[in-house]
C-alpha cells in the first residue's frame, strides 16, 4: 500500500478533528482495494470515510476545516465536505436493513465499524483503514478474496442481495473490472433472486450499466448476467454473440449499447431504452450511430447515397463504422470505397443547409404557408444530395423549374 502514508498525511488534519472529539474515523470501502491493486488515487477521486460520530455530530467536527459541506446524504448519514482540494463522504458506521419492496436502507446507525462493514456489497469493499493508525480492518477477508481473485459476500449472497438487488448487477461489473471470479453460491443467489430485481429503479440499472460498459472487457460480467438470467430482466432483447464486440469499441457506453442492440428492430430497443429511463439524447445517439452502421451495409458509396448516408449520421462516422464492423464481413471493403468518396466530395460535405428560407420560397412561388413550403425544401434537399452544393440563385431556379413542373401535373392528369 504504498500510497496510504501520503493519504494518511492528507487527512491528518481531517482526522484531528475526530480525535479532539473523541471520535473515529476510518478509510473504507473502495480506497482501500485500490490501495491493495496500487491504483493511482489522485485529488479527483473522491475519498469514502466511515465513523462511530452521529450526523450531527459530524456537521460539528468538520464545520471549522471544510470548504463546503452538502447534505443530500445526511438521511443516510453521510455527509459530504470538500477539504484541500478533495471531496470527503463520510458516514456514520450503519447496520441498516432494507423494507422488502425497496432498496433504499432503513437506517441505523452503529458504533461498531465490523458491524457497518458487514452490510457491505462484496468482502473486497467490506475493508476498512484506521485513521491515523493506518491499521487494517478486514474481518471479512477482503484481501484475501481480492488476491485470489474472488467475488464474494461479507454476509450469505441470499441476504446481501435480497436486501439490495441491485448488487446483483453490481456483481457483474466487479467481475469485469477487477476480473474476478464470483463464488458459486454468489451465482447461485443471483439465480434464485431474479424475482427481487424489479424494485430496482431503472435509473440506478442504467447507472450500474453505464459503469460495467465502461470496463475494458465487460464480457466477463454481461456472461454473468445472461448465465444467470438476470439480464432478461432489463435487457431481454440483447443476445450473448453480442458481448464478444464491445472490448474493441471506446469505452463509451452509448456505442457499446448500441453494439449490444445492434440486430434488435429499432422500434423493440427504443422501447426499451425509454423504459429504462434513458435520456431522448442517449436514445436519439444510439439511434444514429445503429442506424449509420446499417447504412454502411447498403454500400453508400456513390456521391448521392454518400452525401444521403454522412447527412444522416452527422459526427458518428466512425461509430457507425465500428458497429458495423460487427455485423457484416465485408464492411471493409465498402468502407475503403466510401472513404475514397469522401476525400473526393471534400468540402461538399461541410454544410448541408439550404441556401434559401422558407419565406423566400413562399415569396418565390407566391403561395402560403403550408404542405407546398414542406415539399419545395424535401425537393432541395433531394437535389442536394444528388447534385451537390447550389448557390441561392440555383436555388431560385431550381425552385421554379420544380414549381411550373408540380403546377402542370393536374391539367396533365385532366387531359388524359
Amino acid at each position: 500500500m504504498d500510497n496510504l502514508p501520503k493519504l494518511i498525511q492528507e487527512t491528518e488534519e481531517l482526522t484531528n478533528q475526530f480525535l479532539t472529539a473523541n471520535k473515529s474515523l476510518y478509510l473504507v470501502g473502495g480506497v482501500v482495494r485500490d490501495l491493495f491493486l496500487k491504483s493511482e488515487i489522485t485529488s479527483e477521486v473522491d475519498l469514502d470515510l466511515t465513523t462511530d460520530a452521529l450526523p450531527e455530530e459530524i456537521k460539528q467536527i468538520v464545520s471549522p476545516i471544510a470548504t463546503n459541506l452538502w447534505l443530500p446524504g445526511e438521511k443516510f448519514g453521510t455527509i459530504g465536505i470538500h477539504h484541500n482540494d478533495r471531496t470527503y463522504e463520510i458516514t456514520t458506521h450503519r447496520a441498516e436493513s432494507y423494507d422488502s419492496n425497496s432498496r433504499k436502507p432503513e437506517v441505523t446507525y452503529s458504533t461498531n465499524i465490523e458491524e457497518d462493514l458487514s452490510r457491505r456489497d462484496f468482502t473486497i469493499n467490506a475493508m476498512a483503514i484506521s485513521l491515523p493508525q493506518g491499521t487494517l480492518m478486514d474481518p471479512f477477508n477482503g484481501k484475501n478474496d481480492l488476491s485470489e481473485g474472488i467475488l464474494r459476500t461479507p454476509l450469505t449472497p441470499e441476504e446481501s442481495f435480497s436486501d439490495d438487488p441491485l448488487r446483483m448487477l453490481r456483481a457483474a461489473r466487479f467481475t469485469a473490472v477487477y476480473n474476478l471470479n464470483p463464488a458459486p453460491e454468489l451465482i447461485n443467489a443471483i439465480h434464485s433472486l431474479i424475482d427481487r430485481f424489479p424494485i430496482v429503479s431503472a435509473e440506478r440499472i442504467i447507472g450500474e450499466l453505464d459503469k460495467l460498459l465502461k470496463a475494458e472487457n465487460p464480457d466477463r460480467g454481461l456472461h454473468l448476467l445472461h448465465d444467470t438470467g438476470l439480464l432478461k430482466a432489463f435487457l431481454p432483447e440483447v443476445a450473448s454473440h453480442r458481448f464478444q464486440y464491445l472490448s474493441s469499441l471506446p469505452l463509451d457506453p452509448n456505442i457499446r449499447v448500441a453494439a449490444l442492440l445492434a440486430e434488435t428492430q429499432p422500434d423493440k430497443y427504443v422501447k426499451r431504452l425509454r423504459q429504462l429511463r434513458y435520456s431522448n439524447e442517449r436514445i436519439s445517439s444510439i439511434q444514429q450511430v445503429i442506424a449509420g452502421a446499417n447504412g454502411i451495409l447498403n454500400d453508400p458509396s456513390s456521391d448521392s447515397d454518400y452525401r444521403r448516408w454522412y447527412y444522416q449520421i452527422s459526427d458518428k462516422r466512425v461509430e457507425s463504422y465500428l458497429i458495423a464492423l460487427t455485423l457484416s464481413e465485408n464492411v471493409e471493403d465498402i468502407w475503403e470505397k466510401m472513404e475514397i468518396t469522401r476525400q473526393r466530395l471534400g468540402n461538399d460535405l461541410d454544410d448541408f443547409s439550404l441556401p434559401v428560407t422558407g419565406n423566400e420560397i413562399i415569396e418565390l412561388l407566391d403561395v402560403e404557408e403550408g404542405r407546398i413550403i414542406g415539399e419545395a425544401i424535401q425537393y432541395l434537399q433531394r437535389f442536394r444530395f444528388d447534385n451537390g452544393p447550389f448557390s441561392s440563385e440555383d436555388a431560385r431556379e431550381i425552385l421554379q423549374d420544380w414549381w411550373n413542373i408540380r403546377s402542370n401535373k393536374p391539367e396533365e392528369t385532366n387531359q388524359k
